[in-house]
C-alpha cells in the first residue's frame, strides 16, 4: 500500500489488558495490530490501522462503547488517540516491530524483510504481517502451533502425510497451514474473508508452497472431503455454530485442534463437540486462552 491516507487508532492499556484489547482491535479492524511496550510506563500500546474511507462516526462510536464496556468490568484503558497516518507510515510500522521469533521448539516465524539462519532442527516460515489475523504472536495462534506439533506423530496411523489432507479453517494469514505444510502435509486453507485469502496466497507464494497448499473461499459446509486433521482458530461463537460441520469432515481416527476461546469456555467447547462424536485428548493453556485437542473415534 503506497498511496492514500489511513486512520491510526492508538490505544494505551495496562499490560494485563494487552491481549484482550489486541484481539478486539484485530477483529474490529479486520487486520493485524501492532503491540508494543509503553516507553514511559508499564502499559502496552496497541496500534490498529483503517483505510480512511472505512473509518467514520460508527467506528468512533464503537470504540467509545468498547471502552465503556471495559470500565463496567473495572478495566480502565490509559488513553485513546485517533489520528491520520500516511500509507507509508502504516507499511513501515510493521517492519520496525516484527522480527524473527521462535514460536515452538522448532518453528521460527520471520517477516520477508528479515534474514534468519536456521539452526539444526528448526523450520522457518515466512509471514507478511498486517494483512490478516495470524502472525504467530497471539496466544491462540501459539497454542495451535504447539498442539499441531504435539499431535503430528499420532497421525502416522492414518498413513503417510501425503496420502491425507489437513484443513485450516479461517486461515487468516495462512500461518497454521504453512506450519502443517512444513511438517509434510497437503493442506486446504479456507477463509470467507477475501482479504485473508489474498494474505494467505501471498504467504504461500513467499514460502514456495504453491504445490502443497490450496487456498480457497469455499465455506466448510460446501466441502465434501474428509480430513485427517482440522485446525480451527476461531471465536467461541463460530466454533459452536460450525461444530457439526467441522466434526463431520474429520476422518475416523482423525484429530481436531481448536482455539480462539477463553479457558473459562473450555468445558462448553468439550461438551459442544462431544455431541458430534469427538473426544478430548488434551488441551493447552496460555494466559487466559486455551486450545483443545479432540479425536474422532
Amino acid at each position: 500500500m503506497t498511496q492514500g491516507t489511513w486512520i491510526e487508532v492508538h490505544l494505551l492499556v495496562p499490560a494485563r489488558m494487552a491481549e484482550e484489547a489486541s484481539l478486539f482491535l484485530t477483529e474490529f479492524s479486520g487486520r493485524g495490530v501492532i503491540l508494543e511496550d509503553d516507553p514511559v510506563g508499564e502499559g502496552a500500546v496497541i496500534r490498529a490501522f483503517f483505510p480512511a474511507e472505512e473509518f467514520g462516526s460508527w467506528q468512533q462510536d464503537e470504540l467509545q462503547r468498547y471502552l465503556s464496556r471495559l470500565r463496567e468490568h473495572g478495566l480502565f484503558p490509559l488513553g485513546l488517540e485517533v489520528r491520520q497516518a500516511a500509507a507509508e507510515d502504516w507499511a513501515e510500522a510493521w517492519k520496525v516491530h516484527f522480527k524473527p521469533v521462535k514460536v515452538t521448539s522448532r518453528l521460527v516465524i520471520r517477516p520477508p524483510w528479515e534474514d534468519y539462519q536456521a539452526s539444526p532442527g528448526e523450520t522457518v516460515v515466512i509471514i507478511y504481517p498486517g494483512m490478516a489475523f495470524g502472525t504467530g504472536r497471539h496466544p491462540t495462534t501459539l497454542l495451535c502451533l504447539q498442539a499441531l506439533e504435539q499431535v503430528w506423530e499420532n497421525l502416522a496411523g492414518l498413513g503417510a502425510p501425503g496420502t491425507w489432507q489437513v484443513l485450516d479453517m479461517g486461515t487468516g494469514t495462512g500461518i497454521l497451514a504453512l506450519a502443517a505444510a512444513r511438517l509434510g502435509a497437503k493442506v486446504l486453507a479456507i477463509d470467507v474473508d477475501p482479504e485473508a485469502v489474498a494474505a494467505a496466497l501471498e504467504n504461500v507464494r513467499l514460502n514456495a508452497l504453491e504445490d502443497t497448499i490450496l487456498v480457497e473461499t469455499t465455506p466448510i459446509n460446501a466441502l465434501r472431503q474428509q480430513f485427517a486433521l482440522i485446525l480451527a482458530n476461531l471465536t467461541a461463537a463460530d466454533l459452536g455454530h460450525w461444530a457439526d460441520a467441522i466434526a463431520s469432515r474429520i476422518l475416523v481416527g482423525g484429530t481436531l485442534i481448536i482455539s480462539g476461546f477463553l479457558t473459562q469456555d473450555l468445558p462448553a467447547m468439550v461438551t459442544c463437540f462431544s455431541q458430534f462424536g469427538l473426544t478430548q485428548t488434551g488441551h493447552l493453556t496460555q494466559e487466559e486462552w486455551s486450545a483443545l485437542i479432540l479425536r474422532r473415534g
